[in-house]
């Protein structure tokens, strides 16, 4: 009876999200959500079999490659609304008039140089969509919308196969759930997918670790397979996350074979071995330097202080810390969708709230190893996060670090979250006060949200 009850609660969780999925989806223009230009690019290069970069006119390196001419047309007129300037009222009319164009079959080089550093695979439903859509000569806005429901979809599906295996807190999930989250999980990015890989790590860790085929014979499982491929995945899609490659030497460690450590050495290899190639053979024009990143990188190493001296002049400045908290829960669109000044606080204090309690009803001597590891998790890769941009988005040398977002830092949180509170797989939420908190928590955040999409797209009159 037990069982079916909480099947019947996951059931309709999962109806909750996509509902959910399906409201807000229906609010947001396409190609507002940062760099989704060229995802988009970059899926279309891939779903016709241009698996890496192409090198461009300037002959310095991959940067762009071919992608059909009318979606490049319906994409950069979409990027005409984006931006603090461009001008939103006419954005059904825009989408209505544009979305009827076809593929038009033919290729035209683009410049999608900023993708060159990931994985192709962090594209696949991307590319599936795109594919589909050719194949059936559809519209772009029914392409369009075919590809975003392939994402969304893939993101929903692995976010539902994480909470069957680790139910996160209530701060994680509140974390899932603020505006900002919403709004990526989605958007065509790459975004969604890399939170739902990061908490199925999770989730994953957790169970192959109490495992008793892992305890008992050492030997590998398919979950843990899925583990490492995960982090393969996400390490490549977001490579502030590389910390998160103490999870396999952890395991390798704790219950050393011949087989494992095989398979956790050729991920290591395959990493690193995809990360050199990405930044060696990637030319990216938009940032212009005085040094190379390669250059920038050795001056921070041989002086580990000059890094952390700009550093703490970043993170000394008022306007930029608070940038960092109000992009992290709702600077929404290309940075010109911004949520209320009170819906942030609010936001903020029951994010803070729910950290209080956690830490001090969390027994922190309960599986201490698992907790340290996640903290070390979240903090080494929120330093990569400006380690990274500092190297390869800013001038050398540079009075602060610049191109740092809020959303950035959300993935590291979540590993920061769930060092606290509870610690095991196949947790749930327990407590009614607990799900009460979470539901209003919800309900604010989608009120919050969504009143904000209706006001700057005005999007609600194509659908509803």
């Amino acid at each position: 009876m037990i069982l079916k009850q909480q099947q019947f609660k996951f059931v309709l969780l999962i109806f909750l999200a996509v509902v959910i999925a399906t409201v807000i989806t229906r609010l947001i223009p396409p190609v507002q959500s940062p760099d989704e230009n060229v995802h988009l690019m970059r899926a279309d290069m891939i779903s016709h079999g241009q698996w890496l970069l192409l090198p461009g006119t300037s002959d310095k390196g991959r940067e762009g490659g071919l992608v059909d001419s009318n979606l490049i047309v319906f994409i950069e007129s979409m990027m005409g609304i984006s931006g603090n300037g461009a001008s939103k009222e006419n954005t059904p009319d825009l989408l209505s008039n544009l979305g009827q164009k076809k593929w038009a079959h033919q290729q035209t080089f683009a410049n999608a140089a900023g993708t060159g550093y990931y994985l192709p695979i962090i594209y696949t439903p991307h590319a599936l969509g795109l594919f589909f859509s050719r194949k059936l000569d559809l519209t772009m806005q029914a392409s369009y919308e075919i590809t975003r429901t392939f994402v969304v979809a893939t993101s929903l599906i692995i976010m539902a196969w994480a909470f069957s295996l680790y139910t996160p807190n209530i701060l994680s999930i509140m974390l899932l759930t603020t505006p900002m989250a919403l709004f990526q999980f989605n958007s065509p990015t790459i975004d969604g997918i890399c939170t739902a890989i990061a908490i199925a790590v999770i989730g994953l860790w957790l169970q192959v670790s109490n495992s008793d085929r892992y305890k008992n014979n050492s030997e590998l499982s398919w979950q843990e397979v899925c583990l490492y491929g995960l982090i393969l995945v996400l390490c490549t899609a977001r490579t502030n996350l590389l910390p998160t490659l103490i999870i396999p030497l952890m395991l390798a460690a704790s219950k050393p074979t011949r087989q494992r450590i095989t398979v956790v050495a050729c991920m290591y290899f395959l990493t690193a071995g995809w990360i050199v190639f990405g930044i060696s053979t990637t030319y990216d024009s938009r940032v212009v330097r005085d040094y190379t990143t390669l250059k920038i990188l050795t001056n921070y190493f041989s002086s580990p202080s000059e890094f952390f001296d700009l550093l703490k002049r970043t993170l000394s400045d008022f306007e930029i810390r608070r940038f960092y908290r109000h992009s992290f829960l709702g600077i929404l669109g290309w940075l010109d969708t911004p949520i209320s000044r009170q819906a942030v606080r609010v936001l903020s204090a029951a994010i803070v709230i729910a950290t209080a309690v956690l830490v001090v009803f969390t027994p922190w001597r309960r599986e201490w190893p698992k907790r340290t590891v996640f903290l070390l998790i979240g903090i080494a890769s929120t330093l990569l996060i400006f380690f990274a941009l500092a190297i390869s988005w800013n001038n050398y040398p540079s009075e602060k670090i610049w191109g740092v977002q809020g959303r950035y830092f959300l993935i590291p949180m979540l590993f920061l979250a769930a060092s606290i509170g509870r610690l095991e797989a196949g947790g749930r939420i327990s407590r009614s006060t607990e799900f009460f908190a979470l539901a209003a928590f919800l309900i604010y955040s989608l009120y919050i949200l969504t009143t904000t999409l209706a006001a700057q797209y005005r999007m609600g009159s194509l659908y509803f």
